[in-house]
Formats: C-alpha cells, sequence, structure tokens
C-alpha cells in the first residue's frame, strides 16, 4: 500500500496544485510529481490529467479521491492526537466547512466562531448559509446546522437546543380583541422549503391547508409582517424579546405541548466527528447555552 502516494494525491487535490501540495508537505514539487506517478502505476489507473497550466481529476480519480480522502484525514487528526504534549491544548488546523440556516441566531454563530479562532487560530471556517437540506459529499460539508428535521437515517444528528413559541401580534389589533379572536386574525405561518411525512413537524407551526394568509420559509419576514399589522405569526420566542420589551409586538402563548422545536447539528457520519469538528459542536453548544433561554412554558388556565 502506496500510503506516501496517496498522501501526496490527497493533497494536491485538497490543495488544487502541484506547486500548492509540495508546499503543504515541504517537499520538492518533482518529489511530489513522482509519488503520484508511482501511485498511478501501482493502482493501474491515470488519477489527474495534467499539463503544465492546468490538472484535473479523471472518473478514476474522483473516486479514488472520495473514497482516500476521509481516511488520510483521520490519519492526521490520529497523528495530531499522538504527538500532542498533554499538557497543552490540542493543536488544531485546517477548514471547517459548515452549513446553517437564514434564520439561525447569527450572533450566537458569530461570538462561537471568533472565540473558537482565538483558541485555535488555525481553524478557518467555511459558513454556507441556506435552508435547504444540503447534500454532505456535493456541497462538502463537515457538519450542518438544521431544525425540525435533522435528517434521515444515514446522518448523525445531536440535539443541542429546544427553542419555545408564541403568537405575536402589532399592538393595532389591541390585546383584549387578540385575545378573544386569535384564530380569526390573519395567519402568517412558517412553511419550511423542504417537508418531509417521516419528519412530522409541530402541529403549532403547521399550515392548515390554505388557512393562512402568508407562508413563508423565513421567521425573519414573519416577523416583520407581523411588525407591520399584517396578522398573528407564530415565531421563536427569544427572537422577539425586544419587541415585546419596546412594546412593538404582543405576546398570545399557545396552549400547546408542542410549541417548540428542537435544533440539531447534523454530520454525514461518526468518521467525519474529527477532533476539530467535535471541538467546534462543544463550543457552539456552550454558547447556545448561554445565550438561548429554555422555552417557555405556557401558564396552566385558570
Amino acid at each position: 500500500m502506496d500510503l506516501n502516494g496517496t498522501l501526496a494525491f490527497v493533497t494536491v487535490v485538497e490543495r488544487g496544485s502541484f506547486s500548492a501540495a509540495a508546499r503543504t508537505l515541504q517537499i520538492p514539487r518533482s518529489t511530489l510529481s513522482a509519488r503520484v506517478a508511482s501511485l498511478e502505476a501501482h493502482l493501474g489507473i491515470v488519477l489527474l490529467r495534467r499539463t503544465t497550466r492546468r490538472m484535473a481529476l479523471t472518473d478514476d480519480g474522483r473516486d479514488y479521491f472520495e473514497r482516500a480522502a476521509p481516511a488520510i484525514q483521520a490519519l492526521r487528526d490520529a497523528e495530531q492526537v499522538s504527538t500532542a504534549d498533554a499538557t497543552q491544548p490540542r493543536t488544531l488546523t485546517g477548514a471547517l466547512r459548515m452549513s446553517v440556516p437564514f434564520d439561525f441566531p447569527f450572533d450566537v454563530l458569530s461570538e462561537a466562531i471568533a472565540t473558537f479562532r482565538a483558541m485555535h487560530p488555525r481553524v478557518r471556517f467555511d459558513v454556507l448559509v441556506d435552508d435547504s437540506v444540503n447534500d454532505f459529499v456535493d456541497d462538502n460539508l463537515d457538519m450542518a446546522i438544521r431544525g425540525g428535521h435533522p435528517g434521515g437515517d444515514h446522518v448523525i444528528a445531536r440535539r443541542i437546543a429546544t427553542f419555545g413559541f408564541a403568537r405575536f401580534v402589532s399592538p393595532a389589533f389591541g390585546k383584549s380583541r387578540a385575545k378573544r379572536a386569535a384564530q380569526d386574525l390573519p395567519r402568517l405561518v412558517f412553511k419550511p422549503r423542504h417537508r418531509s411525512a417521516s419528519s412530522p413537524r409541530s402541529t403549532a407551526l403547521a399550515p392548515a391547508q390554505q388557512d393562512y394568509a402568508v407562508a413563508t420559509n423565513s421567521f425573519a419576514l414573519l416577523k416583520q409582517l407581523a411588525l407591520h399589522g399584517a396578522g398573528a405569526a407564530v415565531l421563536p420566542s427569544h427572537t422577539c424579546d425586544a419587541e415585546v420589551a419596546n412594546g412593538q409586538l404582543l405576546t398570545l402563548p399557545l396552549n400547546d405541548a408542542t410549541a417548540h422545536a428542537g435544533l440539531y447539528l447534523v454530520y454525514p457520519s461518526r468518521r467525519d466527528l474529527t477532533a476539530k469538528v467535535k471541538a467546534f459542536s462543544d463550543h457552539l453548544v456552550n454558547c447556545l447555552e448561554s445565550t438561548v433561554p429554555p422555552p417557555r412554558r405556557a401558564a396552566p388556565r385558570a
């Protein structure tokens, strides 16, 4: 087994060129090229098509990279663990690519990233903001944050927070009127872009047939609609604390045991839980616990 050749090939693909890979591995470019050529001869396939200016993966090369790259990363992580001084914090390096939804609290995420990089400055982040259910392979993701739908059986999900929900309306409706006729107010509802029959959502969030005024996959837009008096919106309670405090929104509690939703960290597999990913996951959870309040419980009926 040609591990040096495999390391050389994987590094070339990751870095995008032979020159960059040679600098990363701190070996001459000619040595690197020879190792890749030796690996190709050993495997009996062409991994890279290259000229003096360009290179491209062959189909065989792409298949080999997808299989070999996780193993090389596991060896790198193992080397970091085994060579680290037990009295010093572990050195974490490289890119961490993650996906977060548009309505994730970015103040928490930015604080988590900034404080984590202060401890591990050699870790860099690629953050994809997208409400789509991402493909971990196609999007090259290490982890994702998802609410409500952590994914199917092929992924690993870790519940990290629970958000309480309430109904919010503009003071223009008047609190007494809103309480009496909450069900008759125009409904502003959250409608996920993707819905899976195998992943039931909270009944408090589910739009019933056509019984709504506006449906959207953005909590931020729902809040703005409520502020402008377009109707009653069911929103995460903590996202409206400032507007409730200054009188811009009124709160109508939901007497529904399902008026909450989970937030999940999702990984493609247990094999992808590298030291870097696990360390940032734990750090993000700590930041969430200190920032996001627990779900509010509806007061018991008299």
